[in-house]
């Protein structure tokens, strides 16, 4: 009798155990489609006269390949969002729609030409006018939809910022969690899963090191060092402007680490700040420069009614700023009598000396080279458009003095073309390029991970269909054993 007994707490053991294991198997099922979930496999060990016992459900988990495609995931956003954020600067500068103002320049300066036929064409000035009118309109809104731009992506770092303080007080609250329910395989196995999507996450938006410790928590820093999670405590990023309108991140509130941060969205979109930023330095370098020159061959001329010494350009009144840039540039002329195209002021109906100089700052600012003057005393020789002292003040306002070199040696149409439109077009070709094979190899590392740690349904059939059939001969065993001893019994009676 006290063998049926035996055999009964058996069967009812490995009833038990196989239950767990057709509950881990339909938990494998349920999850088929679930972002983030590891398989997890029971583990059956024979006890002698005891049956069978689920020693462990192993959660499978390749911590390598995890750690690879963390650092592949921070790099493939990074370039998204930087990708993205030079799709909207070339949009900006894209003529073809309409946007850039390369066009308005050749025709501002083609306008010049139509005056020199006849000096004293009033509709030819006012037209002239309009043109000068329409560039610099086009300027100031290529400035404001930078500035817009940068803005913009200043906002989506502080929101990103905002996210990721929460994922880490997440991460250590769960570093809590795993902690105190170590013994609890299965919950603890949901606790690694939910861990593992926390900093899929944080990865998707900085570049984070992940120290895996052997509790299964995890202290996570910043790519230069910085804890954001060690153990059950976390630190906060905190995000302010500077008095550019920057994006400033701070560890802790006192170390500044924004340049320390290349990859993840908030890597991205700082490069995008950058990128913006050098945009509006050669932007504003480019429009200081044209009208520095343009006003000082201006001032050299005379107007149809006698007027000299006139500034062609100056700064909008409603604006402040000590220089014009492209954020203030304004017309300082309305009058088109005052278009100063004459060098001589006792011809000045006639002659068309200075509008040439005008003209001629289109191809070269080096050197002025005039046509021949009406006065034959007057030569062909070269003037400077700039006294060395003139020259070395306006290099010494300009963002990047060598702006004014390349203008110098070549013309604005070549420095419109080549520093703000050119060298945007290549820089996002070449992030393109990063992005796709990062992609690439983010997809791989990703159906590699899939193959291992994920749920295959025939696999997982098949395991269930012998799960239940050794449920059920447990089950058989117990029916027979209590068919046994009710025969026994009814024998004694």
């Amino acid at each position: 009798m006290s063998s049926l007994f035996g055999i009964l707490s058996a069967a009812g053991q490995s009833l038990l155990t196989f239950q767990r294991g057709v509950n881990s198997t339909n938990k494998n099922i349920a999850n088929v489609s679930t972002e983030g979930y590891n398989r997890e496999i029971p583990v059956f060990q024979d006890l002698p006269r005891s049956g069978v016992f689920m020693n462990k459900i192993i959660r499978v988990f390749d911590q390598s390949l995890f750690s690879r495609s963390i650092d592949l995931n921070q790099k493939l956003n990074s370039d998204n969002e930087f990708a993205s954020g030079l799709s909207n600067i070339e949009t900006i500068f894209n003529d073809a729609l309409g946007t850039g103002f390369s066009s308005d320049l050749n025709t501002f300066f083609n306008s010049i030409n139509d005056m020199l036929i006849k000096p004293d064409d009033l509709a030819a000035r006012s037209q002239f006018l309009a043109n000068a009118q329409t560039l610099v309109g086009k300027i100031r809104n290529t400035d404001k939809a930078l500035e817009d731009l940068k803005q913009q992506t200043v906002l989506k770092v502080r929101d990103q910022i905002n996210q990721i303080n929460q994922i880490t007080s997440q991460l250590a609250k769960l570093n809590q969690s795993i902690k105190t329910k170590t013994l609890d395989i299965e919950v603890n196995n949901e606790y690694l899963n939910e861990r593992d999507r926390l900093i899929k996450q944080l990865s998707d938006l900085i570049d984070t090191k992940v120290v895996f410790n052997e509790d299964n928590t995890v202290n996570v820093f910043t790519a230069k060092g910085y804890g954001l999670v060690v153990g059950i405590e976390s630190t906060q990023l905190s995000f302010e402007t500077d008095s550019n309108g920057n994006a400033v991140v701070k560890w802790n509130n006192v170390a500044d680490i924004t340049k320390e941060i290349q990859n993840g969205q908030v890597g991205g979109n700082l490069k995008t700040i950058d990128k913006v930023n050098e945009q509006l330095n050669k932007l504003n370098d480019f429009v200081t420069v044209l009208t520095t020159v343009f006003n000082k061959v201006h001032r050299q001329g005379y107007g149809l009614d006698g007027s000299t010494n006139t500034d062609f350009f100056t700064i909008d009144p409603s604006k402040s700023g000590t220089k014009i840039d492209a954020s203030n540039v304004y017309i300082n002329i309305t009058d088109p009598k005052k278009v100063a195209l004459a060098s001589d002021p006792n011809y000045l109906n006639s002659d068309n000396t200075n509008g040439k100089n005008l003209l001629g700052l289109k191809n070269n600012i080096s050197n002025l080279y005039t046509s021949l003057y009406t006065n034959p005393s007057q030569t062909n020789s070269p003037q400077p458009v700039l006294d060395s002292t003139e020259e070395s003040d306006l290099k010494a306002s300009l963002n990047d003095p060598t702006n004014y070199d390349f203008i110098k040696t070549h013309t604005f149409a070549e420095f419109y073309n080549t520093k703000l439109v050119a060298e945007v077009s290549s820089t996002s070709s070449y992030i393109k390029q990063q992005q796709q094979n990062n992609k690439y190899l983010y997809d791989a590392i990703t159906e590699k991970m899939k193959s291992i740690t994920g749920v295959n349904m025939d696999e997982e059939l098949i395991n269930l269909t012998k799960l239940q059939r050794s449920y059920e001969a447990s089950a058989r065993i117990i029916t027979v054993t209590d068919e046994l001893m009710q025969t026994i019994l009814g024998l004694i009676k």
